[in-house]
């Protein structure tokens, strides 16, 4: 019933809606590149604890306010995208936060489809930096697995289809996130590193003046449907989840390509 009224909402708007801007106020933008169930809903939420950040939705993810953006069709490389409206809802609902809180400057966007078209949606930008960010793929895997796909609901051929098809999903975008990393030299900050020590991604951040001083790196997050707690890898939680039989389908398509694993420093599980 939740997901029949968010589609007749989004039905009820404009694909490409396009409300009034100024083009002289624009903020910093960093773009999170990242594949979605990485952790970096996490990333953006301590970042957006200091005064001077914002998120365009609570989740992070600008592409849910522009219709047409989200659609199911969002991860087709080849997608048209009103790249115009895209800049108009962003700038307009920064600028009208902005009106309220007139010391916000930076605008932190993380939606995972950035990925695909990162060149051409930034580019509607005046001020742009990157980070991109991965996380092991066996907690990826399971986080999915579990939040959208009723595992223990299916059969376990069913199980295993899915788990190979989030394999290949999390191969699939990791080469086009090195691809990105290596071509435009954007730092990497992967989840794991980021929980070990939250404070260390300012040493890959190219953030305004003073930003970094404003951030509260001891806040509490509030991720999806948890409940407030610290920053904390969650990695062996949801790891642990998945049985034997899971992590050997999960390994047997990574070893296609254990150089790109080995990029972001994670492994194959023998």
């Amino acid at each position: 019933m939740k997901a029949l009224l968010k589609e007749l909402f989004t039905r009820s708007k404009p694909r490409w809606p396009k409300p009034r801007y100024d083009e002289t106020i624009q903020p910093h933008f960093l773009f999170i590149i990242t594949p979605p169930n990485s952790g970096s809903t996490t990333i953006a939420k301590l970042l957006n604890s200091s005064p001077r950040t914002m998120i365009l939705k609570e989740n992070g993810e600008g592409q849910w306010l522009v219709p047409g953006l989200c659609e199911q069709d969002r991860w087709n490389p080849d997608k048209a995208v009103n790249y115009e409206s895209v800049k108009a809802v962003w700038l307009s609902t920064f600028q009208q936060k902005k009106r309220i809180e007139p010391y916000i400057d930076v605008v932190i966007e993380k939606s995972p489809p950035n990925l695909i078209r990162l060149k051409e949606l930034s580019s509607q930008f005046v001020d742009c930096s990157f980070v991109a960010n991965n996380r092991n793929p066996y907690a990826n895997c399971a986080s999915i697995l579990y939040r959208r796909h009723d595992p223990e609901n299916i059969s376990s051929t069913q199980r295993k289809l899915v788990l190979e098809q989030l394999a290949q999903d999390w191969l699939t975008r990791s080469y086009k996130l090195r691809e990105l990393i290596i071509e435009n030299n954007i730092p990497l900050l992967t989840y794991e590193n980021f929980c070990h020590n939250p404070s260390s991604m300012l040493e890959v951040l190219k953030l305004p003046d003073g930003i970094a001083d404003t951030i509260n790196f001891k806040a509490n997050i509030k991720v999806k449907d948890y409940e407030d707690q610290p920053i904390s890898n969650q990695n062996e939680r949801q790891i642990s989840k998945l049985t034997d039989e899971d992590l050997a389908c999960v390994s047997h398509k990574l070893k296609s390509d254990t150089e790109l694993i080995g990029f972001f420093g994670y492994e194959v599980m023998n």
